[in-house]
């Protein structure tokens, strides 16, 4: 079979597995994309639902994408969910793709809230990078089911960086409001160094591993000194394609 078949298989696969990914944790909702475009992108809303994604061509070899959203939980069933999907398939090329979603959860039963980043290679010296921030705070959030998931693969891949990492905070008591504006720019500024420091193509899994864990502690210093909670859990997952 020739070589690019066989490349072109697991490349593939990767390509579903996304695919089936993006179609799971995407519902309509009130999102606003104003301004999207293929990098340097900032988008805000109130939707459920926060997304981003960078995928980089030929023709435009480095993409970054951000996303900060707001979403308030209320009443039985309700679902927020954020996603970063970072994927680079042309030699040369780098994506990095951050997802800020903070969510306020209000009385009204039980709620769920998903964290997801995915990352995926299948080219030569280029890189993928995707961080996704979800940070759930309110009166209520004690009551959430919360799931962190990082996702990272190499397809036919040659000196590439392609890591993922997700960060997941439930802030328990204290003044259980939103965070201030000053606060979730500090931590977004956080996130986005962090999708910085893993898009490095000499990034090794245990410096990317540290740089997570640092990115979570400071971000959990600041919601603390934010809202003076009794507790701040912290989930960091990293997973790499090496």
């Amino acid at each position: 079979m020739p070589d690019r078949q066989r490349r072109w298989k697991p490349a593939a696969v990767v390509l579903s597995l996304l695919g089936t990914l993006l179609l799971a944790t995407s519902v309509p909702g009130a999102a606003s994309a104003a301004g999207r475009g293929p990098s340097n992108d900032l988008r805000s809303s109130i939707s459920l639902d926060a997304a981003s994604s960078a995928i980089p061509t030929t023709a435009r070899t480095a993409v970054t994408d951000s996303a900060n959203a707001t979403a308030v939980l209320e009443g039985q069933g309700r679902k927020a969910v954020a996603t970063a999907v970072a994927t680079s398939g042309c030699d040369g090329c780098a994506g990095t793709a951050t997802t800020f979603q903070t969510v306020l959860v209000k009385q009204g039963g039980a709620a769920i809230a998903d964290n997801v980043a995915t990352a995926w290679s299948s080219c030569s010296s280029c890189s993928s990078s995707a961080v996704s921030v979800q940070i759930i705070t309110g009166p209520s959030a004690s009551s959430v089911e919360v799931n962190n998931r990082s996702l990272a693969l190499n397809a036919g891949c040659t000196a590439c960086t392609t890591t993922a990492v997700a960060l997941q905070f439930l802030v328990i008591g204290g003044s259980q409001r939103e965070l201030s504006g000053t606060t979730k720019a500090l931590i977004q500024q956080i996130e986005q160094d962090l999708g910085i420091q893993l898009a490095g193509k000499s990034v090794h899994r245990d410096q990317a591993q540290k740089a997570a864990d640092d990115a979570g502690k400071r971000a959990k210093s600041a919601i603390a000194a934010d809202l003076r909670p009794a507790d701040v859990s912290v989930r960091v997952e990293l997973k790499t394609g090496n």
